[in-house]
């Protein structure tokens, strides 16, 4: 229950219940004050109306039989308790209705006095000179009025309990209504943090906030995708020459040389050395070198075909890996890419002689995996360097 309250949906409820518990009893008393106050109102006024046609009368015998008249009519409907006409001694005369009650000669003046419910009223009675020779004492039931009055209480519970009702089920949904595409939202950021970047953060509401809210981190979203794709292809490119590096190297050559040697192709791997690069790093600079590896490195691309996949080890290294190839291709690839690195290479005002030494090992001629293959073509590549004149030097067990 309290984790449910820690929620936004309970939040809202909870928020709710206090308000209600705090707004709906003022309401309620001060609403049924009202309506109370008005009841009784209503009845006195009435009562009075009624005291002040008897009052209107006279003491003639065509008065008393017009009130024996208008009583009678009162009491045989209910709204007149008992009647009763009292002399000047406050003897009674005559009455009608129900047994007069024992404060019959006490009137009240407020709605409920005397905790009786009856409410009396005393009419003075004058003759036809103006003098005053008795009374009338009208006494009214109350019961009905109390009873209209319960019943407006019991209408007034009824619908406050339904307006609660009502209201905190439009809470929760409304709450729903919240708290789902959040709910989304985090289900979807969670799964972005578990890597799954391609997940879009798209929620349907009406709700502008939570709108504004998704497109901010769908935004976010795609910017860490934009991010990561750098990211990657930082850690898996050379940054100097833009080639794949070693481990880009290893993660492909995995996928088409396996461990097994169950691939039916020919790859060939060609390990390629420039020639007289230290030289010219040492002693024209980083710069020239830089500048030097990659303009070698344009020249190893153009050398290739579109299936193949040039990479730097690093330093003055590089391969090449040519899937789906036989001995005699592979050697005029090689070739090719020999001559176009003994080619002079301009850097500023100098004109640079570079060369390269290449090893190329074939699989699975010279070893079933990726291990064996790189040491073959590494065995010949510098096999080619003791050469004195670089070239291209394919292994073979006499190298080795």
């Amino acid at each position: 229950m309290i984790q449910y309250f820690s929620t936004l949906t309970g939040r809202f409820i909870l928020s709710a219940l206090l308000m209600y518990l705090l707004m709906v009893p003022l309401l309620f008393f001060g609403v049924f004050y009202i309506v109370e106050s008005n009841y009784q109102s209503n009845f006195v006024n009435q009562v009075r109306n009624d005291a002040f046609v008897f009052s209107s009368f006279t003491n003639s015998e065509n008065s008393l039989k017009y009130h024996r008249i208008i009583i009678e009519d009162a009491v045989s409907s209910g709204r007149l308790l008992s009647a009763q006409i009292v002399d000047e001694n406050k003897k009674t005369v005559y009455t009608w209705g129900a047994e007069p009650a024992l404060n019959a000669q006490e009137e009240d003046f407020f709605f409920g006095e005397h905790n009786d419910n009856v409410f009396n009223i005393i009419v003075p009675r004058f003759d036809v000179n103006g003098n005053q020779v008795g009374a009338f004492v009208l006494s009214y039931d109350e019961q009905s009025t109390r009873e209209q009055i319960y019943q407006a209480y019991y209408y007034g519970i009824y619908l406050t309990i339904a307006y609660i009702a009502i209201t905190f089920t439009l809470t929760m949904l409304l709450g729903r209504q919240v708290t789902q595409p959040i709910h989304e939202l985090r289900e979807a950021s969670h799964e972005i943090s578990m890597g799954q970047y391609k997940k879009a953060l798209n929620v349907k509401t009406g709700i502008s906030d939570i709108q504004q809210l998704a497109s901010t981190l769908e935004f976010m979203r795609h910017e860490l995708v934009k991010k990561n794709s750098e990211m990657q292809h930082q850690a898996m490119h050379d940054s100097l020459t833009g080639l794949p590096n070693r481990l880009f190297l290893r993660q492909k050559i995995d996928q088409i040389m396996p461990e097994n040697g169950e691939n039916e192709q020919t790859i060939a791997l060609l390990l390629i050395d420039l020639d007289r690069f230290k030289e010219i790093n040492d002693t024209l600079g980083h710069l020239v070198g830089d500048e030097v590896l990659k303009i070698s490195a344009e020249r190893l691309q153009l050398s290739v075909r579109m299936s193949d996949m040039a990479v730097r080890l690093g330093g003055d290294e590089f391969a090449v890996v040519l899937p789906d190839i036989n001995r005699e291709n592979a050697m005029n690839i090689a070739q090719k890419i020999s001559v176009r690195l003994q080619e002079p290479v301009l850097t500023g005002e100098h004109w640079l002689q570079v060369g390269a030494s290449i090893g190329v090992a074939l699989y699975p001629e010279h070893g079933e995996n990726f291990k064996d293959i790189m040491h073959c073509a590494d065995v010949a590549m510098y096999a080619s360097k003791r050469k004195q004149e670089g070239g291209v030097t394919v292994y073979c067990e006499e190298i080795n």
